[in-house]
């Protein structure tokens, strides 16, 4: 991984952009493949003036869409059983399979959004949405709302860090600005949930 990121770092802006969507294609079509330190690497070259922000997230978005476009409709088309062969060859347990489309089937809009927000089970949640027959316009609206906020955020948290992006690579390594990544997802899925709950108090207090 360390060397993907040192190429990376060493394209030139329309080689970045392009990377960008393959990668978070092949991620979001359920390839067991990190996002989270090549959204931070974006970042960085948005702050050494490599790439620019806007086209950047647009680039990691559309790549999202695209996986998860593809995943969705393999789910939503051919259903469990052949999703968990797939799932299988990948080394996926057909339990994984289960719970999550069990659990897209409970929470519906909300765990679309929440498992594009979250740094676990991306690749597999798109999926489980298709099965659980998730309303396409539910989905896709869930699905964009959620990629546009994580990559908004990753990138940033990336372009903030900086001049520092070197120096925190050498003292804590990949698993430290993954790990500020996922204390931001949590913050970001406790303000969602937050959210939720207050709209939903207000409308059962409605006449």
């Amino acid at each position: 991984m360390s060397q993907i990121l040192f190429q990376l770092t060493h394209l030139p802006a329309g080689g970045v952009y392009a990377f960008l969507i393959i990668w978070l294609a092949a991620e979001s079509a359920g390839l067991p493949l990190p996002d989270e330190a090549i959204l931070l690497t974006t970042g960085f070259l948005v702050h050494e003036g490599t790439v620019d922000l806007v086209p950047a997230v647009a680039c990691a978005v559309a790549g999202a869409a695209i996986g998860s476009t593809i995943s969705y409709t393999l789910g939503l088309r051919l259903g469990r059983p052949v999703v968990s062969m797939l799932a299988a060859r990948l080394r996926v347990r057909p339990e994984r399979v289960e719970a999550a489309e069990a659990w897209m089937r409970r929470r519906g809009a909300v765990g679309v959004f929440l498992t594009r927000v979250l740094p676990v089970a991306r690749n597999l949640a798109s999926y489980a949405a298709g099965i659980a027959d998730i309303p396409p316009r539910v989905f896709y609206a869930a699905m964009l709302c959620g990629s546009l906020l994580w990559s908004v955020t990753v990138i940033s948290i990336g372009e903030g860090v900086g001049d520092h992006y070197r120096q925190i690579l050498r003292v804590g390594g990949r698993g430290l600005l993954i790990a500020l990544c996922l204390a931001l997802a949590a913050a970001l899925v406790w303000l969602a949930v937050l959210g939720i709950r207050r709209r939903r108090s207000g409308g059962g207090t409605r006449p």
